[in-house]
């Protein structure tokens, strides 16, 4: 991603409309503290030493590299486990450094729904001269806090009473330029994806909607995307960025009020005395922008210190700052899709 520059993307509303616009009272304070005790037994999922989700993607992940091919299989596992619907958007992009094979993966419950709650982020790290980088931040965490929500939340995903809306996650690849970051030498998976999906169905919803006549694009019905990026360093924190999701950004300010109130998370992290579009960081989120994909951008600013350089590992982390988030985008997550917990 590139740094902070003025917002000139798209200023306007969105002409969509969202399935739960008043989300942040969704859940009783019963149902999130329910949410904040099970996260509490779960924590471990997401420990930086040994967690079943986050250590094993605290590893170096270029393209090809074995920690890459580890990661795609975490991914593909666990989400198959969870009853996910996982297809590959596998593309051959044309980088400074020659042509270079990559795969976006996908992964969707009820893949027959009408409309997405989509998660997102990428889960290649950087090619640096210095050495092989981890990217913790960068985008580890992010991919874990992604599984994390899929498997805390997948039984009530799975007895949702409403079926014309379901959640899916994208996993990005190709997010980093391998020179310097020009609209050319970046974002390769999520402009590959973005493309494709204007124009023609996920493989996962042709097959769940076969020999019907509902084959309509992807993009289509990506209600909202949430794009997550540079999460879990001690100064995480967020402002909104996109200014069609202002109101969005201000529900989830909202219920991280109703958590930090009750002593569920140690502090708040969205910042809403910026005005909604007062920046933007370029990111995977743009070519669904440009199509006029509502975005919620979740991506630390300022951003971490440790941003691009090899002391974006493990030791970069704040496990404290990776609880919180993980019950944030739980809640979040179960607050928009009204879900029974």
């Amino acid at each position: 991603m590139s740094m902070v520059r003025a917002s000139s993307l798209q200023d306007e509303l969105s002409v969509r409309a969202f399935t739960n616009p008043l989300f942040s009272s969704s859940l009783s304070d019963l149902q999130l503290k329910r949410l904040a005790l099970n996260s509490r037994k779960q924590r471990g999922w997401l420990d930086i030493a040994k967690g079943e989700l986050l250590a094993p993607v605290l590893v170096p992940r270029q393209i090809g590299s074995p920690g890459y091919l580890a990661t795609q299989n975490l991914i593909v596992d666990v989400m198959t486990s969870l009853n996910y619907i996982v297809s590959w958007d596998n593309f051959t992009a044309t980088t400074p450094v020659g042509k270079v094979k990559m795969s976006n993966i996908i992964a969707t419950r009820n893949p027959a729904a009408a409309k997405r709650l989509v998660l997102a982020a990428h889960y290649e790290s950087k090619v640096l001269d210095e050495g092989e980088f981890v990217g913790a931040t960068d985008s580890a965490v992010p991919v874990a806090l992604m599984l994390d929500v899929a498997k805390a939340l997948a039984e009530k995903v799975d007895e949702q009473e409403r079926n014309d809306i379901s959640l899916q996650l994208i996993f990005f690849d190709g997010e980093e330029a391998y020179e310097e970051w020009t609209d050319k030498d970046s974002i390769y998976g999520s402009k590959h994806l973005a493309g494709l999906w204007e124009h023609n169905p996920d493989a996962a919803t042709v097959a769940a909607l076969d020999a019907t006549a509902q084959h309509k694009p992807e993009l289509d019905r990506v209600e909202l995307m949430v794009l997550l990026d540079l999460i879990g360093a001690p100064n995480t924190g967020f402002m909104a960025l996109e200014k069609p999701t202002g109101d969005v950004y201000t529900q989830l300010s909202e219920l991280e009020h109703r958590l930090h109130d009750a002593g569920y998370i140690s502090r708040t992290y969205l910042n809403t005395l910026v005005p909604a579009g007062a920046g933007r960081v370029e990111d995977d989120h743009v070519p669904f922008v440009e199509r006029n994909v509502p975005v919620l951008h979740l991506i630390s600013v300022p951003f971490p210190k440790v941003w691009h350089t090899m002391q974006d590992n493990a030791s970069a982390l704040d496990q404290r700052v990776v609880a919180d988030i993980s019950l944030l985008l739980r809640s979040f997550v179960a607050s928009y899709l009204k879900l029974r917990v």
